[in-house]
């Protein structure tokens, strides 16, 4: 499966069961929050504190073709 493949798919189950990446929140406290397929859809990670992120995708060129 590839990464274009999870916007063209609807199983929400399976897409809130993919971590992509773990990093921290920008909200209080900062907590690890998981990002998974379903966050990215919707465009948003919420912290166990209620705080939404906003989760964004950046597509780049590869080094050589720069």
């Amino acid at each position: 499966m590839g990464i274009f493949d999870w916007f063209s798919t609807t199983d929400d189950n399976s897409d809130n069961n993919i971590v992509v990446k773990s990093t921290r929140s920008k909200g209080s406290g900062r907590p690890m929050i998981d990002i998974t397929v379903g966050d990215i859809r919707k465009g948003i990670a919420t912290d166990e504190n209620g705080y939404r992120n906003e989760v964004v995708l950046f597509l780049r060129k590869n080094k050589k073709d720069r």
